[in-house]
């Protein structure tokens, strides 16, 4: 898709942060833009800011439900007779100690991040397909579906999905022979956003355990470090238009926060070390380690 002129395009995740920038974007660019949010009352008021540049449909959503997210594709078509960019963007991250997380927070984060970008494709494709038309689909995962930190277990695990799914999804396009779908893979790193604040959205359930994780030194230092390089971030309006650029081109990758030559080379040596059978990690662990128990 290079022309986003009265095209109509899906953001989950649409009230704050990444998926309020995309949603901006496109209504700067002339598309009519459907946002969904879990949360009602933010949504509304990312609604009547975001209709002063365009056309918005707001639909509360809870993306961890496959009936609700077809429920989504259903609202968009009818308002707008059509979908063509469908940005999979709803995300949770929580901090954890691998075995320590209960399994309802692990069904939590897997529902959020990854089990979504499924509901996101089997809703949209199929009528994608069958429009025919320029369509895409745009999948936000991360620089952690490439790396792996500690007290990333849960958020890794699904970005690595997400970064699998999406690889096959645009494999699977191709080889079905279906010529009017596009894929884009989103994984940035400190971008500007409410991410690291997963009471916002956690269940009501799961209110204590998130709480409690900020009693663990390695992970409240964690997490410190993470909010303070997320303030700093690459803004939300940046990554947009970037992915918008990606779009356009047919890019299937968009890594806007990996450029550094630190970065690049984390992720290279774990991508030879899974390639070679060998430990990338343990070279610098000690260090790594020390910094998160230290850390002030």
């Amino acid at each position: 898709m290079k022309d986003f002129k009265d095209a109509v395009a899906v953001v989950t995740g649409g009230a704050s942060g990444i998926g309020y920038a995309l949603a901006e974007a496109a209504l700067e660019r002339g598309a009519k833009v459907v946002i969904a949010d879990v949360r009602p009352e933010p949504l509304e008021e990312a609604r009547a800011r975001l209709a002063a540049k365009g056309e918005v449909l707001a639909v509360p959503t809870d993306v961890s439900s496959y009936a609700q997210v077809e429920a989504l594709a259903q609202a968009a078509v009818d308002r707008f007779g059509k979908v063509n960019l469908m940005f999979n963007n709803a995300g949770v991250f929580a901090s954890c100690v691998t075995w320590e997380a209960s399994t309802e927070e692990y069904d939590w984060v897997i529902d959020v991040n990854l089990k979504s970008v499924i509901y996101g494709i089997k809703a949209f494709v199929p009528r994608m397909i069958a429009q025919g038309d320029p369509c895409h689909m745009i999948n936000t995962a991360s620089g952690a579906g490439i790396t792996v930190h500690p007290g990333f277990a849960s958020y890794s695990m699904t970005k690595h999905g997400v970064v699998a799914l999406s690889e096959a999804l645009y494999l699977d396009l191709a080889a079905q022979q279906v010529p009017n779908i596009g894929v884009t893979l989103v994984m940035p790193g400190v971008v500007q956003s409410r991410i690291m604040f997963p009471e916002k959205t956690g269940p009501a359930a799961l209110q204590d355990e998130l709480t409690a994780r900020q009693g663990n030194v390695a992970l409240r230092n964690l997490e410190a470090g993470m909010r303070a390089g997320v303030d700093g971030g690459l803004p939300a309006s940046a990554l947009a238009d970037q992915v918008f650029a990606a779009i356009a081109a047919g890019d299937l990758y968009v890594l806007p926060n990996f450029t550094d030559e630190g970065s690049q080379a984390l992720a290279q040596a774990i991508a030879l070390g899974r390639a070679t059978a060998s430990n990338p990690y343990a070279p610098g662990l000690a260090a790594l380690v020390e910094g998160l128990r230290n850390q002030a």
